[in-house]
């Protein structure tokens, strides 16, 4: 029998889990710490931060939006792959993170490449809302990759994705990558064991997720798969394709 647990009591797992990249090398290079694991390779690591870049080009030109530069926020910014790249072009970056030992480590990398437009957000993982308190709605793009796939349930998720859609403006454009339910028991969606199914805890089935982002508020307008890791990516506009 499966293991059917709280979302408050999974969110205190998460929480623990994540915050072993203090002293970790495990979850490093879950999290993208430059020099661990995969992450050696600062090519590699920067590929990253390239890959998503590249669709924020796309989704403007699909959009007509002239590519922003203002602020953005990074949902789960880990060791600071996507910072890196994002940093350079945008005026401020957000990174979101209930890990301090990423927050620090993701500002300490990009402190290292003379970046310093990074405003760290430590939020208590069961209080996803606090983020408001620090994040002016006035947010450009919303960007959460390799994430959503790691959170204490799908609901848990959605919470997030409404809270994208608030801090945006109203032109605004997130890339939402979650992994894809294909039917099978390693990818179907966890209720407990965090520990041990913090790999693959929350998947969603794609119709799913992107009826829910509708639902929301947002338009999707694109949705790129990488099957050999079960990713969707959802670009998403808080915009009208039909205006």
């Amino acid at each position: 029998m499966n293991l059917v647990e709280s979302e408050p009591k999974i969110a205190a797992d998460a929480a623990d889990f994540w915050s072993q990249s203090q002293n970790s090398t495990g979850v490093r290079d879950l999290s993208h710490w430059f020099g661990e694991g995969r992450w050696k390779d600062e090519d590699l690591w920067t590929r990253v931060g390239r890959l998503h870049s590249l669709m924020l080009e796309e989704a403007c030109a699909a959009t007509g939006i002239v590519r922003p530069h203002g602020r953005m926020v990074e949902w789960g910014p880990g060791g600071g792959a996507n910072a890196a790249v994002f940093c350079k072009s945008f005026q401020h970056f957000h990174g979101v993170d209930i890990s301090q030992a990423n927050l620090s480590e993701c500002q300490r990398q990009l402190a290292v490449r003379g970046l310093n437009n990074f405003h760290p957000v430590r939020i208590d993982a069961a209080q996803p809302e606090s983020c408001l308190n620090h994040i002016p709605r006035a947010v450009d793009f919303f960007l959460s990759t390799a994430v959503y796939q790691h959170f204490p349930g799908k609901d848990y998720g959605l919470r997030v994705t409404r809270l994208a859609y608030e801090m945006l403006n109203p032109s605004g454009l997130a890339l939402i990558q979650t992994r894809y339910d294909d039917g099978s028991e390693q990818l179907k969606p966890k209720l407990g064991n965090y520990h041990q199914n913090a790999l693959a805890f929350t998947s969603y089935r794609l119709e799913e997720f992107w009826a829910a982002c509708e639902q929301i508020g947002f338009t999707v307008f694109r949705v790129t798969l990488d099957p050999s890791r079960h990713y969707a990516y959802y670009s998403l506009w808080k915009g009208n394709k039909n205006a």
